[in-house]
């Protein structure tokens, strides 16, 4: 069972309770094309789509997987088919979304490459990028013209698009680099993003259906190249958490999407996280959110 709630472009805008979109595989608007209609705070949810918001003005809050993101005036943001997301818009947004899938860029390679290499789209690294006035300036002259083309009476707008989208995830990998591939990370800091990726990497093939069961503490270690007390010991001095206790946190907001957005039913949900018994799962919900997944469904 492939778990993406919100499967293709049109679902995601009319669960977002936005635009209706502009094609299947490709889409641009402007928050003030919706301004009373775009929902102030979501439910975690997944979505086959790609996204890049410039937020040219407002602020919110935004959840990757278990990274939070304080969002404020001038940033841009990046989503991806394999990330778990959350907002929450503490005020009025102005600035740009544009969202595509697969298709839009399977037969363009240089647009492809870009979007399959750029760092924001990939599990576990960071999806924000405050930028300067005059790069804010720049880019959202950019997202304006890709605005313009994808709205005009062109055959060829989007041929074009695919063009303008190649440019701005250009000057985004570019800025991207600038702001976080210089920054000297600690041994220690660098075991704990490892093991991020690896847990939201198990979690994505969980929903995928690709895993018979659940990862080990264990097994992560042994993929960092490392035993699992000295794992322990530095994500509990990094975090304040243990790696059964990161885990598990990421298994709740799984579930919890699960919850909010489908129709399973609970035993289905526990047997689909790879818990062995269902009541286990109940067991397991209950005691890290306080109360059970069927009171928390409604």
């Amino acid at each position: 069972m492939n778990t993406n709630y919100y499967k293709d472009i049109y679902t995601l805008l009319e669960g977002l309770k936005t635009v209706k979109p502009l094609s299947a595989d490709f889409h641009i608007h402007k928050f003030s094309d919706t301004p009373n209609t775009w929902v102030k705070e979501t439910s975690i949810f997944r979505s086959d789509t790609y996204s890049i918001i410039l937020l040219t003005k407002g602020e919110a809050k935004y959840k990757i997987g278990l990274s939070e993101y304080h969002i404020t005036d001038g940033s841009i943001y990046f989503q991806a088919p394999q990330h778990l997301r959350y907002y929450n818009r503490l005020s009025n947004w102005e600035g740009y979304v544009i969202v595509f899938m697969d298709s839009f860029f399977e037969n363009h390679s240089t647009l492809k490459q870009l979007v399959k290499q750029f760092e924001g789209f990939k599990i576990a690294s960071k999806v924000v990028v405050p930028l300067e006035e005059k790069v804010l300036i720049e880019t959202e002259q950019m997202f304006q013209h890709l605005y313009d083309i994808s709205y005009s009476n062109s055959v060829h707008r989007f041929d074009k698009a695919k063009t303008l989208l190649e440019l701005i995830l250009l000057q985004s990998t570019e800025h991207y680099k600038l702001r976080y591939q210089n920054v000297k990370e600690t041994k220690q800091n660098r075991i704990v993003k490892r093991f991020e990726q690896i847990v939201e990497e198990h979690l994505y093939d969980i929903t995928q259906d690709n895993v018979e069961r659940l990862i080990t503490i264990s097994e992560i270690a042994e993929q960092i190249n490392i035993n699992a007390t000295y794992l322990g010991e530095v994500l509990k001095k990094v975090t304040g958490k243990t790696p059964k206790e990161i885990l598990s946190d990421r298994i709740i907001l799984e579930a919890r999407s699960l919850l909010n957005n489908t129709d399973m039913a609970i035993n289905e949900i526990g047997y689909f996280l790879k818990f062995q018994d269902a009541s286990n799962f109940t067991k397991f919900f209950k005691l890290k959110t306080g109360v059970s997944p069927s009171k928390y469904r409604y």
